[in-house]
C-alpha cells in the first residue's frame, strides 16, 4: 500500500496554488458572486411573492365587501321607491301637497336607530314625484341645486322610456354632473301605473360623494386606490371617477369587477396602494446590499494585496529585489549545517540615513539598487545577496578556503571606493566591511555574525572618517 508523506502532499498543494493563484482567487471571487446574486434574486421573488399573494387576498377581500355595500346602498334606493309606489297605487287620486307631506314624514327624516349601526341613507338627498311626468322635488337640499337639471332632455328620455317598459325595475340614470353646482347625483326612476294606466313616475335622488362616503371609500386616502366607471346612453363619453388607468391593468393587486342595478352597468377597479413600495424597498436594501459587498470585496482585496506585499517583502527586498532577511536567515542556517563550507560576508553603508535626508528616498532608493549591482558584479552567480536596512549580507557558498572571502571582501572596498552617480548627484559613499566563515568559526551561526560585527565594530573605530559626516557632492 502506497502511504502518503503528508510534507510532500501539503508541498505539492502550496505550489500548485501559487502557480494558479490568480486563477483560484477570479473563480472564488465569481462563485461567491454568484451565489450572492441567486440568494438576492431568490429573495427578491420569494418576498414579491409573498406581498402578491398578500394584497391580492386584501383586493380580493376590499373588492367583495365593496360590491355587497353599494348593491345593499341599491337595495334602499329600491325599497324607498317601492314605498313610494306602492303610496299611489293605493291612494291613486292623492295631490302632490299630500305626496310631499308623505315624504317629508316618512321618508326624509334620518334614522338614528340606523346611524349607529352604521345603515345610513344619508346618500339619499331627495325624491322625484313625475305625475303626467310633471316633475317636483321633495328634498332638503335647495332646490336651485335641481333646478338646472333637464329632464325633458333626450338622455332622461331614454332612461324614463326605460322606466315605462320595465315597471318592476328602478333604472338608474347616473351619476351626472350639475351644470351649475357641479354636484354628482345619481337619479333612480319606477315608473307607476295604476289600474293598468300609467300615472307617471317615482324617482329617488342620490349624491354620489355622499353615496362614497357611506362606504368609506375615498379615491386619495385608505389603503386602496379606486375607480368608478359607469355606461351612460347617448353621452359624449362615460363617467369615470378616480384612477382610469386601473382599468388598463391585469394583476393579481389588481380588482376588476362589474356590478348591474337592474338595466345600468357599473364597473369597478381597486389596487392596494403602494403595492410596489414594500418590493421597491426590497430591491433597494438588497441593492445596499450589494454595494456592502462590493465594498467587502475591496477591503478584502487591498488587505489580502497588503498582507501579500508584507509576505513578499519577507521574502524578496521590495526595493534590491534581493531575498528576504526571514528566508535568508533560514536558507543560511540550513546551508551552514551541511557538509560545504561556506563564507558570510557583511557590508556596512556609513551614514546612508544622511542621503534620504539630504536628498529624498528616491535617490537612496537607486543607490541601493546600485549597491546591489555592484555587488553582484563581485560574488558569484550562485551567491546569496540579502539587505536589512543599510546593511548587505553576503552568503558565498562551496568556498574552498577563506582566501576567496577575503578577495570578495577586497573587491568590495574597491567597487564602493567608485563615486555613484544618481540623477546628476554625485555621491562619495563609505561603508564597512566585515567576514567570515565556517572554515574559521565552525558551523554555529551566531558564532559567526559575532565574530564579523567585532570586525566591522573595529574598522569603524579605527577609520579617521567615522564622524557622522558624509562626503557628498553634487555634480549640477
Amino acid at each position: 500500500m502506497i502511504r502518503w508523506d503528508y510534507r510532500i502532499w501539503s508541498g505539492g498543494v502550496c505550489v500548485i496554488f501559487s502557480a494558479f493563484r490568480l486563477y483560484i482567487y477570479t473563480f472564488v471571487f465569481f462563485v461567491i458572486t454568484l451565489i450572492f446574486f441567486i440568494a438576492g434574486i431568490y429573495l427578491d421573488v420569494s418576498v414579491n411573492g409573498t406581498l402578491e399573494e398578500q394584497n391580492s387576498e386584501l383586493a380580493s377581500q376590499r373588492m367583495d365587501n365593496l360590491v355587497k355595500d353599494l348593491l345593499s346602498n341599491f337595495d334602499k334606493v329600491i325599497d324607498h321607491a317601492d314605498i313610494l309606489q306602492r303610496y299611489i297605487e293605493d291612494n291613486p287620486k292623492v295631490t302632490n301637497a299630500e305626496l310631499k307631506n308623505f315624504v317629508e314624514l316618512n321618508l326624509l327624516p334620518k334614522d338614528l336607530s340606523a346611524f349607529f349601526n352604521a345603515d345610513t341613507k344619508d346618500f339619499i338627498i331627495g325624491y322625484m314625484i313625475a305625475p303626467n311626468d310633471s316633475v317636483f322635488i321633495v328634498s332638503d337640499e335647495p332646490q336651485e341645486n335641481f333646478t338646472q337639471l333637464n329632464f325633458s332632455d333626450k338622455t332622461t328620455e331614454f332612461y324614463l322610456d326605460l322606466a315605462r317598459r320595465n315597471p318592476r325595475d328602478v333604472i338608474v340614470h347616473g351619476p351626472i354632473v350639475s351644470p351649475r353646482t357641479h354636484e354628482i347625483n345619481i337619479f333612480n326612476r319606477k315608473a307607476v301605473y295604476v289600474e293598468g294606466k300609467y300615472w307617471g313616475y317615482v324617482g329617488v335622488i342620490v349624491d354620489f360623494y355622499k353615496l362614497l362616503d357611506c362606504m368609506n371609500l375615498n379615491s386619495e386616502k385608505g389603503r386602496f386606490v379606486y375607480s368608478i366607471k359607469a355606461y351612460l346612453n347617448k353621452e359624449d363619453r362615460d363617467f369615470i371617477w378616480g384612477d382610469s388607468t386601473l382599468f388598463k391593468h391585469r394583476d393579481l393587486v389588481y380588482r376588476q369587477r362589474s356590478v348591474f342595478f337592474g338595466k345600468h352597468r357599473w364597473d369597478l377597479a381597486l389596487k392596494v396602494r403602494n403595492a410596489g413600495k414594500a418590493a421597491e424597498l426590497g430591491n433597494k436594501v438588497y441593492f445596499i446590499l450589494f454595494l456592502f459587498y462590493l465594498l467587502a470585496l475591496i477591503l478584502v482585496f487591498y488587505l489580502f494585496k497588503y498582507f501579500s506585499e508584507l509576505k513578499n517583502s519577507k521574502e524578496v527586498d521590495p526595493i534590491t529585489l534581493t531575498i528576504g532577511h526571514d528566508k535568508f536567515l533560514k536558507l543560511v542556517k540550513d546551508k551552514i549545517n551541511g557538509n560545504a563550507d561556506h563564507g558570510i560576508v557583511v557590508m556596512e553603508l556609513i551614514h546612508f540615513n544622511q542621503i534620504n535626508a539630504c536628498y529624498d528616498f528616491t535617490i537612496g532608493d537607486k543607490l541601493l539598487c546600485e549597491v546591489t549591482r555592484r555587488i553582484k558584479n563581485v560574488v558569484s552567480y550562485n551567491d546569496l545577496i540579502c539587505r536589512v536596512g543599510s546593511q548587505f549580507i553576503v552568503l558565498m557558498q562551496n568556498i574552498r578556503s577563506n582566501v576567496d572571502v577575503d578577495r570578495v571582501q577586497s573587491e568590495l572596498y574597491d567597487e564602493m571606493e567608485k563615486n555613484f552617480n544618481i540623477d546628476e548627484v554625485s555621491i562619495n559613499l563609505k561603508a564597512v566591511i566585515g567576514s567570515s566563515s565556517t572554515i574559521s568559526k565552525g558551523r554555529s551561526y551566531n558564532e559567526i555574525m559575532n565574530e564579523i560585527s567585532e570586525s566591522i565594530l573595529e574598522t569603524k573605530k579605527s577609520m579617521k572618517f567615522f564622524s557622522r559626516t558624509t562626503d557628498l557632492s553634487q555634480n549640477e
